[in-house]
């Protein structure tokens, strides 16, 4: 399902997604998959106010479980990222194409429990061939209990007849789960809605890039909810009053997406949007013009107040370092906080270091009490680089423990086994390169955190794909895969990209 990848580094960069994630301790990690190219809708969305969300309430299907047949437990022991109410931190992992249920590319998702001692798959009656399912994922709390809530993207899903128009499903932990699908108001072919996730506080944003936002061919939009109304969003685009920016064909409004205190002017969170398509071309809305995808970010401070009113503030690549076209700089972000600071990396994978063209490197941003995100420091593998490395690929970020950054590097390598790289915000000296692969594993591809655990897939690890599991102190991570160990298999059918999305 996914193109080769040597060609997608230097050339096809709009088939990746990228996906943000949040853990309860306030941090946001992204993972990233790939899939085939996406064609531009031919329809345009309309100013119409968006109503409501296509709901389901079908129950999660749990298939081939490995977990040891207890009942579930209820969630007043329930630890931060616990889906299942056990008190210890669990992990969601992505597989989007597998074959599941016999379905060719329907997908699915797996969530791991602990250290991986059993687990369990997690589907939905709706998913059909080719959504998609697992595209992008996250843990969050949606609802007031203690347990852990999972979002899951499935932005090749059709939805009213159009086809790819995307949804997302809400899947609520504990012992009662229940299922919930949600999709745009105003359905649109192609415009992949479920693309990008986040949450933040009880704020969950959607991002279809893809989706003809203001009559512009793949603008890009968001979608914003509130946690306990998943029926009624609010859509924000570049045209929407107050948002800096022009709707511009290709933009991708909604790439990459955050949700934190970016210290707007009000005291409610605050939205980052990564456009990494956005051309430097100036004032106004432009074609084609000036350096292409060279990206940007816009945030949109105080993002649950009025609608038509925001307050924002665009950043392009080149106000924060020296850009060429293709940079792609918003491709990914990840936020968290530790303390009173609060750190939002956005990297341009195929950024240039010093005389390593397309290396790739990810800017800090940090804000304090009342002073607003700046940029302050840049990473980078340095003469370390390669060309096409992909550093910034995928970024997470935690503030448990103390903050810590992890920097996917999946082309890594002649032999693209990729690589990590850890940062610790207390003592940047302390950062290392994890490289727990081998030769074509792309590991990287997607990283998070859970509890104090780093996640990291690698999806073209061996036939099926793997996640690897990094704890604080760990020197040697945990490698797990569907089938192996205590980790289950699909029924009926095959895990394909396992660890795409975490």
């Amino acid at each position: 399902m996914r193109v080769p990848l040597p060609l997608l580094v230097v050339a096809a960069i709009p088939m990746l997604s990228v996906t943000v994630t949040v853990t309860a301790a306030a941090s946001v990690s992204v993972s990233v998959s790939v899939s085939a190219p996406v064609v531009s809708a031919a329809s345009a969305v309309t100013t119409t106010p968006v109503v409501t969300a296509a709901a389901a309430t079908a129950p999660v299907v749990s298939a081939a479980s490995a977990a040891t047949g207890a009942a579930p437990a209820d969630c007043g022991a329930a630890s931060g990222s616990d889906f299942d109410g056990d008190g210890v931190d669990d992990t969601v992992v992505g597989d989007p194409f597998a074959n599941s249920g016999g379905l060719s590319g329907a997908g699915a998702v797996h969530v791991l429990f602990g250290r991986g001692e059993s687990g369990t798959v997690v589907t939905a009656a709706e998913v059909k061939a080719g959504d998609g399912f697992g595209w992008s994922v996250r843990m969050t709390h949606l609802d007031a209990d203690r347990c852990a809530d999972l979002l899951i993207g499935a932005p090749y899903t059709d939805v009213a007849g159009l086809q790819d128009a995307g949804a997302v499903y809400a899947v609520y932990g504990g012992p009662r789960q229940r299922t919930v699908r949600v999709a745009a108001p105003e359905p649109e072919s192609d415009a992949h809605f479920g693309w990008s996730l986040t949450s933040g506080e009880t704020l969950v944003a959607v991002g279809a890039p893809h989706e003809n936002a203001d009559g512009v061919s793949d603008a890009g939009a968001v979608y914003l909810f509130e946690s306990g109304a998943l029926d009624t969003p609010k859509r924000i685009s570049q045209g929407s009053g107050g948002v800096s920016g022009n709707s511009e064909a290709g933009d991708m409004f909604g790439w990459s997406l955050a949700i934190g205190r970016l210290n707007g002017p009000g005291a409610e969170p605050d939205l980052a949007v990564g456009v990494p398509y956005e051309n430097d071309d100036g004032a106004g809305q432009q074609v084609e013009a000036g350096r292409l995808d060279t990206g940007s970010i816009t945030m949109v401070f105080d993002v649950r107040g009025p609608e038509e009113t925001y307050a924002s503030k665009k950043w392009d690549f080149n106000q924060v370092a020296s850009s060429q076209a293709g940079d792609r700089f918003g491709y990914a972000m990840a936020y968290a906080e530790e303390g009173g600071t609060g750190y939002l990396a956005v990297s341009a994978p195929l950024g240039d270091v010093g005389p390593v063209k397309d290396s790739g490197l990810v800017r800090l941003f940090t804000s304090s009490g009342t002073t607003a995100m700046t940029p302050t420091d840049t990473f980078d593998r340095g003469t370390e680089g390669r060309m096409g490395d992909g550093y910034g690929f995928s970024l997470a970020f935690t503030g448990e423990g103390g903050a810590r950054m992890a920097v996917g590097v999946p082309f890594d390598g002649p032999d693209q086994r990729g690589g990590v790289q850890l940062v610790p915000m207390g003592d940047v000296s302390q950062t290392r390169m994890i490289n727990q692969s081998g030769p074509g594993d792309h590991f990287g591809w997607a990283v998070a955190f859970s509890g104090n655990r780093l996640v990291i897939g690698s999806p073209d690890r061996g036939a099926s794909g793997a996640v690897t599991l990094l704890g604080r102190n760990d020197t040697e991570g945990i490698a797990l895969s569907p089938g192996t160990g205590k980790v289950p298999a699909l029924t009926g059918g095959a895990s394909v990209d396992f660890g795409a999305a975490n």
